[in-house]
């Protein structure tokens, strides 16, 4: 069976030894699903250690085309944070994507029969494990999150992240011990309005990064959009839980 391309076609990983991704991975397969192989590289990555024990990758950015999962890898850096006692702020552009994302993490929760406390406001979401960690839901706005402490942010749907969100955001987590920056997204259209996305995207490639690190999958050039062979180089989840026929529609 032909399935997509599972590493990715850009990376940037810097050099480490240890991993908790093995870690997440098992929490995230308590629930009955199975990562695929990228999740299972990228989640590695993310969660690797350096010498002192701290994120290899203050910082990392990845952009997906849609529907192949990435919300999933967000699933399980969140399970694991909230296991390990980390405060997590994950945020979205819109409040119904933000509210979306505290409704799997509760229906996750709630299989794994974790005990925890919640509020469920919209624009106040809020999960709180009896042991563990905390993670709170927001969207993005020019002001949100200041003068607040996290160790972990997600920036969901990162294409959408603008200099005056990362203004707003950049010293949340510069009290944390261990701090961490994720930048989740889809590339980049004509239409997408934020602009730290792929300013990150090219600092990471051109070797001005800081302990950042980046994966995409994607072409390097303009090419027929109907050759079946790029779609199952950017997309990783293809013939496993995408098929030609949802490329071909969208």
């Amino acid at each position: 069976m032909k399935i997509g391309r599972q590493e990715p076609t850009t990376s940037v990983t810097l050099p480490y030894r240890d991993s908790d991704g093995q870690l997440a991975i098992d929490l995230y397969e308590m629930t009955g699903r199975t990562a695929m192989e990228w999740q299972r590289i990228l989640i590695y990555d993310i969660l690797a250690r350096n010498d002192d024990s701290l994120w290899t990758h203050t910082r990392y950015g990845s952009a997906i085309p849609r529907r192949n999962g990435k919300g999933e890898v967000i699933i399980m850096r969140e399970l694991y944070g909230l296991a390990v006692g980390e405060k997590i702020l994950h945020t979205a552009h819109l409040q119904s994507t933000s509210h979306s994302a505290w409704e799997r993490l509760i229906a996750i929760l709630d299989m794994l029969q974790v005990d925890y406390s919640s509020i469920k406001a919209k624009g106040q979401e809020f999960i709180r494990l009896d042991k563990g960690g905390e993670i709170h839901f927001r969207t993005r706005t020019a002001t949100g999150a200041l003068g607040e402490g996290f160790d972990l942010v997600i920036i969901d749907e990162a294409q959408e992240y603008k200099i005056e969100h990362q203004t707003a955001l950049k010293y949340v987590v510069t009290s944390s011990k261990n701090p961490q920056t994720l930048l989740c997204g889809t590339p980049p259209t004509a239409v997408s309005a934020g602009t730290v996305f792929k300013d990150m995207r090219t600092d990471v490639i051109t070797g001005h990064g800081t302990n950042m690190g980046w994966a995409e999958w994607s072409v390097d050039q303009m090419s027929d959009i109907k050759d079946k062979g790029l779609w199952y180089e950017t997309n990783p989840s293809l013939g496993i839980t995408l098929t030609e026929r949802n490329v071909q529609d969208e």
